[in-house]
């Protein structure tokens, strides 16, 4: 059960899609909903002050236009990413609420996006909201990668969407699959299929997942590829994956295959990184 969702807004269209899903979230869970926006501390104080108020005359304004529902509307002056990963500490968030990122190509590059660090750096799983938000979680696709992170990720999402369709799908490497096959055809593959389902039958017995998540058959070929597969099947509303990251806003790896997913979302998406982030 959701208590306290926090959502960081910049007054843009990508965050209003965001405001409204936490919106339908807070009602659904009867929940808490704070409405952060952070003004940049390299602002000159003049500047951030007048920019302070308008921010919050114009939340205030957007959330009455949203719901009748009341929620907590805060500006603070600090750095975007450390101000949001602190507010989901401070205010002890069970859920966190952003809008997809504006792609700036150089500069993720180097230092990765603002959803990637504010992931990185959150203790609670993080709502990416792409789509508008007229409709419940009716669809819902996850990985399974036999960590800690994917069973948070799948629960978490099991809580947002409770009578949503969950598809969960395996997908395990195969060594130098292309120089195999060719070789020897199917049987090759024998001995890497009985491995990936007897780890997956190990696993799937020692973890705690709804009863109505089905284990899915493991699948012989690279995450994104079997991702590709599900998405034009299921065509989810809300995909769930697990990051892993250390702790702290460092520019540490989530995991190639959640950065990629996060920087190019095909719906919403639900990330968890870890099994004490379940509601």
């Amino acid at each position: 059960m959701f208590k306290h969702i926090l959502m960081a807004s910049d007054l843009s269209p990508r965050s209003e899609r965001a405001l409204r899903r936490a919106f339908l979230l807070a009602e659904e869970f009867d929940a808490k909903l704070t409405v952060l926006s952070i003004v940049d501390s390299d602002l000159p104080e003049m500047i951030a002050a007048q920019l302070m108020a308008d921010t919050e005359s114009a939340l205030s304004s957007l959330c009455a236009t949203v719901s009748d529902r009341g929620a907590e509307i805060l500006v603070h002056v600090d750095n975007p990413v450390e101000g949001i990963v602190g507010a989901v500490s401070e205010f002890d968030t069970d859920l966190l609420c952003l809008g997809v990122h504006r792609p700036r190509p150089f500069w993720d590059l180097f230092s990765g996006t603002t959803m990637e660090r504010i992931v990185r750096g959150s203790r609670c799983p993080v709502l990416l909201v792409k789509d508008p938000a007229d409709h419940t979680y009716d669809r819902v696709l996850a990985g399974i990668d036999l960590s800690p992170a994917c069973v948070a990720a799948v629960n978490t999402s099991c809580a947002m969407a409770p009578d949503a369709d969950v598809t969960v799908f395996h997908a395990y490497h195969v060594p130098y699959k292309g120089m195999i096959a060719p070789m020897s055809g199917d049987a090759a593959f024998a001995p890497f299929e009985r491995e990936a389902a007897r780890a997956l039958d190990d696993w799937w017995e020692k973890v705690d997942l709804p009863d109505r998540i089905t284990k899915p058959e493991p699948e012989p070929t690279n995450r994104a590829h079997a991702l590709s597969q599900h998405l034009s099947a299921i065509r989810p509303q809300l995909l769930a994956v697990g990051a892993h990251a250390r702790h702290g806003l460092a520019p540490t790896m989530l995991g190639s295959f959640t950065e990629q997913i996060l920087r190019d979302p095909p719906c919403d998406v639900l990330v968890a990184r870890r099994a004490e982030t379940l509601v």
